[in-house]
């Protein structure tokens, strides 16, 4: 658009000039901005738009930058926060989710390169690091769940794990329907802090599943400490996006943010 307004509205003597003038300063300033190859240096997109990012925001940590499912944009995830649309100048950005639309209606879009590093991820979870709920009789699907104790959707999601009473009819749990819930810590007030010290309390509990629905129905448990996964488990949910509990992580990598009853979470496993 710049060109065709210069070419409109600039008689071409001047536009020469311009042009001339342009390369004279750049000429001028080779020397300081050029490498020991006599190349001018400058900066990638990528890297223009982390340093603008931080610059605006030192305390920010980000991931890395991609394009994004938006033409002209380009994507970056803040660890512990959500994902940036941002200009390839750096200078504006969008934070929010990204929809597809389709004939049957909108669908969350979730980035490909996304899901597959949150794959090898998940591929590195050791199981003995989460507190387990197995499901009853045969094991159809096994997901984690990033909870905090003093969170009321948690706390909901863990009432339901086994069956319960929904207006007076009796509903099956997640476990009642093959599901095995394996629980990660994700204290959100940070560490430290007294939800991250609840969590550490009940993943060094001789019977964690006691411990923990303990603590987010309220009831009293002393403080214990122990040698814990609660600080890298919050460190992981940062770099997968996480930035509120409940968030649970599919099998084929994928992110759900928020409660997700029983019967809805099987069906969206393809258990039901």
């Amino acid at each position: 658009m710049r060109a065709i307004m210069i070419k409109k509205y600039v008689s071409p003597l001047i536009g020469f000039l311009a042009l001339c003038t342009a390369g004279s300063i750049l000429a001028q300033a080779l020397p300081a901005a050029t490498e020991g190859a006599g190349t001018l240096k400058r900066k990638t997109v990528e890297e223009t738009i982390i340093s603008k990012l931080q610059q605006a925001r030192p305390d920010m940590k980000l991931g890395a930058v991609r394009p994004s499912p938006i033409a002209g944009l380009y994507q970056v995830q803040v660890v512990g926060g959500p994902v940036l649309y941002v200009t390839p100048e750096g200078d504006k950005f969008i934070a929010g989710e990204v929809f597809t639309v389709q004939p049957t209606g909108f669908a969350k879009y979730e980035d490909p390169g996304l899901v597959v590093e949150r794959k090898k991820l998940l591929a590195s979870v050791k199981p003995k690091d989460s507190i387990i709920f197995k499901a009853k009789g045969k094991t159809k699907a096994v997901v984690y769940v990033f909870t905090d104790v003093d969170c009321g959707y948690c706390r909901k999601l863990n009432s339901q794990m086994n069956a319960y009473t929904d207006q007076g009819q009796q509903m099956p749990g997640y476990t009642d329907l093959g599901i095995e819930v394996r629980y990660l810590a994700y204290p959100r007030a940070g560490i430290p802090s007294p939800s991250a010290d609840k969590l550490v309390t009940a993943w060094c509990s001789k019977d964690q599943q006691k411990t923990l629905t303990m603590l987010k129905e309220d009831q009293p448990v002393p403080n214990v400490t122990c040698d814990n996964p609660v600080a890298a488990e919050f460190e992981l949910g940062g770099k997968l996006g996480v930035n509120g509990t409940p968030a649970i992580w599919m099998p084929n990598g994928e992110m759900r943010p928020g409660y997700m009853p029983p019967a809805e979470l099987a069906k969206e496993l393809g258990i039901l």
